[in-house]
């Protein structure tokens, strides 16, 4: 049995006089016959848990039990204080959790990470706290979106996880209106507000199909051949992976990879000013000539 689900089944019969071996196996994410068996081994290494089969039964733990922080190793627990203090960073979890588990341990937590959703003009913030909420207590959410052509929607989901991907923040939720998962970038979602509502039973069938495990299908991409000048080397490392990227004699870059299409590419490049110059496919040349044109167009008038 791993050592963090021992851990978490034990939390669980702590906060709870008795749970049902089908409860505990579904908050697990474990089949019955494997909660039972957790249950033997814990019981056989001398904790005072136990079953009781039939109607009204479940598995409890003694009234009397206390957590020892001796059954974790002080890497683990040091392991455990620093996830938490990345969570509490973030938002999405409780300082005060932090504080108890930092006096139970008899240790402190080392800010090792700082998370910051806010943008750089301090502005633009996410409430992560309440999309947490909303994600552990299956509540519906309300929101405004902006899509890629800047129109404004507001859109009613059920929410299902956060999604850190490609530098940047999303929600994936499922939409009542669509009746699909749908995901939602970060930056783009105002004013998120809980309203009434439950999860349909589709809502909840996408959370388990949808979870991180689950390989999703790769999307579609274009092979792309750009050369950078050698003053864009900040922006090369920060756009690109390192395999993608080969260094010439001159200093300048050759970059060679692929990316779902979109009209962001043509914002990208463009933003390299006249330091870049795409080589491969010829219809982005063309759609990035027709940008440049437009764009001096403008100025000349």
């Amino acid at each position: 049995m791993q050592a963090s689900r021992m851990f978490e089944m034990l939390y669980m019969l702590l906060e709870r006089d008795k749970l049902t071996a089908a409860e505990l196996a579904e908050r697990l994410e474990v089949s019955v016959r494997t909660v039972y068996r957790d249950v033997q081994a814990l019981s056989e290494a001398g904790m005072p848990v136990y079953a009781d089969r039939g109607k009204g039964g479940g598995i409890s733990i003694l009234p009397s039990f206390k957590l020892s922080k001796s059954l974790l190793s002080e890497a683990e627990r040091r392991s455990i204080l620093a996830s938490l203090q990345a969570a509490a960073q973030s938002g999405a979890e409780d300082e005060a959790v932090l504080r108890k588990l930092r006096a139970f341990f008899g240790a402190d937590a080392f800010d090792w990470v700082q998370i910051d959703f806010s943008d750089w003009s301090g502005t633009q913030n996410h409430d992560v706290a309440l999309l947490r909420e909303t994600i552990l207590s299956s509540r519906v959410l309300a929101f405004d979106y902006y899509g890629e052509s800047g129109e404004k929607t507001e859109r009613v989901v059920c929410p299902l996880r956060l999604w850190f991907k490609g530098q940047a923040w999303y929600l994936r939720a499922y939409c009542l209106a669509r009746r699909a998962v749908r995901t939602f970038k970060l930056s783009r979602l105002k004013r998120p507000r809980v309203v009434p509502g439950v999860f349909p039973p589709e809502a909840l069938a996408a959370r388990e199909e949808d979870a991180p495990d689950v390989h999703w299908p790769e999307p579609e991409t274009v092979h792309l051949r750009m050369l950078a000048d050698a003053c864009m080397a900040y922006r090369v490392f920060d756009d690109f992976s390192e395999s993608a990227i080969t260094r010439r004699e001159d200093g300048s870059f050759l970059i060679d990879t692929s990316f779902p299409p979109g009209a962001w590419i043509v914002s990208i490049i463009l933003s390299y000013g006249p330091h870049a110059q795409v080589l491969e496919p010829p219809e982005l040349r063309e759609e990035i000539q027709k940008a440049a044109e437009n764009l001096l167009a403008r100025y000349n008038t």
